[in-house]
């Protein structure tokens, strides 16, 4: 069972509606926008939600507040997906991305910023596993393998951008231990 001080349920709130907003506004503007080969298309929803996740993990504690978070941002950024069967699969794979940060931050109590560039690589990888899946179901796996090298680079830059908001989160988590000292 999930239990929820005041001070979770107010950032759980604040972060989904953040990410939330920022997918609805700045995701279409910044997805339209490549450097080189690198569409940044999907880069704010993973930048910002890996770094929410990761000051989440470090303000709260416990289990199931970082999968509450991803859940309210996946079911408030999907409607504006033109395939909304594609905007819920994505959606799902948010959900699942959280769901594993989270499960595996609270593996240890004792959280380095190397454990958290580790998860946010596990589970940014996790995130993509359901857009993987729905492409086996519908290609069919030898669609899918012809289909497979642009995949794979699409995993692999959700990953990288899912590393790139953990390691950002890491530094706003530490300008919060240094504002609470003083």
């Amino acid at each position: 069972m999930i239990t929820l001080k005041t001070k979770d349920i107010s950032l759980i709130a604040s972060f989904s509606a953040m990410w939330t907003v920022l997918q609805i506004y700045l995701g279409p503007i910044i997805g339209r926008f490549s450097i080189g080969p690198i569409s940044l298309h999907g880069s704010v929803n993973r930048i910002v939600g890996w770094l929410l996740m990761t000051v989440l993990a470090e303000q709260t504690i416990g289990f199931g507040k970082i999968t509450l978070m991803t859940v309210i941002a996946a079911l408030g950024t999907r409607p504006i997906r033109g395939n909304i069967l594609e905007g819920a699969i994505v959606g799902v794979g948010y959900a699942f991305g959280g769901l594993i940060f989270d499960a595996l931050i609270n593996l240890k109590s004792q959280r380095r910023g190397s454990f958290y560039i580790l998860i946010s690589i596990i589970s940014g990888l996790a995130a993509s596993a359901p857009y993987l899946a729905s492409k086996i179901y519908f290609l069919g796996l030898q669609g899918f393998m012809i289909a497979s090298p642009a995949y794979i680079f699409s995993a692999a830059k959700g990953v990288f951008f899912s590393f790139l908001g953990s390691s950002l989160g890491l530094g706003v988590n530490g300008s919060l231990r240094r504002f609470k000292k003083v």
